[in-house]
C-alpha cells in the first residue's frame, strides 16, 4: 500500500530567530529556537518544518 507523505508546514515569520516546539502535544517535541542566520529560511531538525522571512 502507498502512503501519502504531506509536504513539512511553512510559517512566516517576522523575525530571524524562531521556535519550534512540533506542535505541541503528544505530537510534538522539544522546543527548539532556531536562528535563519544569513539565509531567509530555516527547517527546524526534528520535524521539517520551514520557517521563512516575511517579505517587507
Amino acid at each position: 500500500m502507498n502512503e501519502v507523505t504531506l509536504p513539512p508546514e511553512t510559517i512566516e515569520s517576522d523575525s530571524r530567530t524562531v521556535s519550534c516546539n512540533g506542535g505541541g502535544g503528544a505530537l510534538g517535541h522539544p522546543l527548539v529556537y532556531l536562528n535563519m542566520g544569513d539565509k531567509d529560511w530555516v527547517e527546524c531538525p526534528y520535524c521539517d518544518r520551514k520557517f521563512v522571512l516575511k517579505s517587507k
